[in-house]
């Protein structure tokens, strides 16, 4: 790309659209308008329809926001766990991260312990508003938030 452009974008909406990992939904930024376009498999095809007839009828203007990936979402927890003080919960939640089902069982843990599990939340928005501020960046886009 060349110039960078400047886009009202809400910034929560991006940042759900990139951590929604589900197969059959898709997300598209608007690179005139900031707006956040939704496909869904689940949406009726009239309205489906209309939506990828604008994407693929002027496709320069829509950027396909991308998905988090899972490996980051586990580096996150792996980080959070680094700035965890009770040495108890520490050990609790590397026994958790270790193999299938680490999120269920890292998020189960956290239930326990109501305060860490405010501190990861914000964390995670956190972590989630700077891949979405660095994909903003990527693409030659910079952010004036609704």
């Amino acid at each position: 790309m060349g110039k960078k452009k400047t886009l009202k974008i809400n910034l929560d909406e991006l940042c759900s659209a990139i951590e929604d990992s589900s197969y059959e939904h898709e997300y598209y930024l608007d690179l005139e308008t900031g707006e956040i376009l939704f496909l869904s498999e689940y949406l009726d095809d009239e309205e489906r329809g209309k939506l990828r007839g604008r994407i693929d009828d002027d496709p320069d203007r829509y950027e396909r926001i991308p998905k988090a990936e899972s490996h980051e979402g586990y580096e996150d927890m792996v980080d959070f766990i680094a700035t965890v003080k009770d040495e108890r919960l520490v050990e609790l939640l590397e026994v958790a991260i270790n193999g299938k089902g680490a999120f269920r069982r890292f998020k189960d843990v956290l239930l326990n312990y109501p305060e860490e599990r405010e501190r990861w939340f914000q964390f995670k928005d956190d972590r989630m508003e700077e891949k979405a501020l660095e994909w903003l960046g990527d693409i030659d886009v910079s952010l004036i938030e609704e």
